[in-house]
């Protein structure tokens, strides 16, 4: 997140708010590294560290929201997990922008969009066409991101799969 703070934040319009979730205070190593950038490129104003949320609140932001960003970006060394807080998201009508990175480009396939990795102006760029469309686009979006993770991730599909799985088949 802290590169997109340096690299998306500055190409993003004013009046664009972030807020980010997760880690609990200062015992968050990321978590610090998020503030003490966000403090030194002066975004306060703009950037809000919601820290833990719980899973209520969570609910509701996630149907809230505008969007949600997952400007993930590769590590040597590191196997990022399949994940579900963007399929939670699509779920409640949120789109996601990501960069097609890792396992978001399996689940993010329709319901969001997926941005070459590290292409932070194409990155940008998504949100504020996103934002430029109108209320009734942006509710049609949220409608194909729910319809999307309602029809893909089932749990009949996801057993079936497991047994193909398990039985060879795969």
């Amino acid at each position: 997140m802290v590169e997109f703070l340096e690299q998306g934040m500055p190409l993003l319009a004013d009046d664009v708010r972030l807020f980010i979730g997760g880690g609990s205070g200062g015992k968050n190593r990321e978590t610090e590294r998020i503030a003490t950038r966000r403090r030194e490129l002066g975004l306060e104003d703009r950037v809000t560290l919601l820290g833990e949320i719980p899973d209520d609140e969570l609910s509701m932001l996630r149907a809230r929201c505008d969007l949600f960003l997952m400007p993930n970006i590769r590590v040597p060394g590191d196997v990022e997990g399949f994940g579900q807080t963007q399929l939670e998201c699509m779920y409640s009508g949120t789109p996601v922008v990501a960069f097609a990175v890792d396992a978001l480009v399996e689940s993010v396939r329709e319901g969001g969009y997926l941005i070459a990795p590290d292409d932070y102006p194409a990155f940008v760029e998504q949100i504020h066409h996103f934002l430029a469309l109108s209320p009734e686009e942006r509710a049609e979006e949220g409608r194909r991101c729910r319809a999307y993770v309602e029809r893909e991730y089932t749990w009949d599909k996801t057993a079936a799969q497991y047994m193909d799985l398990f039985t060879g088949r795969i």
